[in-house]
């Protein structure tokens, strides 16, 4: 299973534009242009995914539906997962992603949660990867994604699009 953990993009911050709670915060418009580039660099290098799961906070939805939109492809399908939001479980969304029947899944999240979960992956949740707003690591695990099966294939921040 390869998995490919997203970082919502730049979301309009907190008291600003109205918006009153963490959950309403919207991407801004280098948050569009982050995910849309970030769309077309991982088509570009070949990154086929079979399926999305989102956080349900609007900055990862809007992340991972502009993903969908640039990708176009009838056979991507995109779920929204509570597990994703901040302060999910580890283990219960390793048990998730083992049911899901993908073998390539994008998981649009947020920080320090995906730094977490791709710790833990790789055998230690207090290491500390560091996602950029945008960032995207390749994570394979083989069969299941679990504690300590997991191997970093790679990292990138907006920068590299």
């Amino acid at each position: 299973m390869e998995l490919y953990l997203i970082r919502h993009a730049d979301a309009v911050p907190l008291g600003e534009q109205g918006v009153t709670t963490d959950e309403e915060r919207p991407l801004t418009e280098k948050g569009n242009a982050q995910s849309e580039s970030a769309a077309k660099a991982l088509a570009a290098r070949g990154v086929a995914l079979d399926k999305i799961y989102t956080s349900p906070l609007v900055r990862a939805r809007q992340t991972a539906e502009i993903l969908m939109r640039v990708w176009s492809k009838p056979e991507l399908t995109l779920e929204t997962c509570d597990l994703l939001a901040p302060g999910g479980r580890l283990r219960k969304l390793s048990k998730y992603l083992m049911k899901s029947g993908g073998a390539k899944i994008g998981l649009v999240g947020h920080m320090p949660d995906l730094s977490e979960f791709a710790g833990w992956l790789l055998g230690d949740k207090k290491m500390q990867l560091d996602f950029a707003k945008a960032g995207v690591a390749c994570i394979v695990c083989g069969e299941l994604p679990a504690k300590g099966m997991g191997t970093l294939e790679w990292l990138v921040t907006p920068e590299w699009y």
